[in-house]
């Protein structure tokens, strides 16, 4: 696998993971992506109109570096929320 296809599978990925998460959870995404490695995807809960906590901040110097922790990130959200849902229910 390649650079580029690595790339997009990495981005495929991230979104598989966050836009389920997005439509429940009220999440927006910033990301920022350049040739002098200053790379971000932030992910933050708004509540209506209101910035709320930051769920994942993936800062690397490459663009596969930053969609990696950023879907490590969303696991890891996505597996508390399930550990919350399972509390509330038992």
């Amino acid at each position: 696998m390649n650079e580029d296809e690595e790339r997009r599978a990495l981005i495929r990925k991230f979104y598989q993971i966050y836009r389920p998460l997005q439509k429940r959870h009220s999440l927006r995404e910033h990301s920022h992506f350049d040739i002098y490695g200053n790379n971000l995807i932030e992910i933050w809960e708004y509540e209506g109109e209101r910035k709320g906590r930051c769920i994942c901040k993936a800062k690397e110097d490459t663009e596969i570096a930053c969609y990696k922790r950023a879907i490590e990130e969303l696991e890891s959200y996505s597996g508390k929320e399930t550990v919350r849902h399972e509390k509330r229910a038992g």
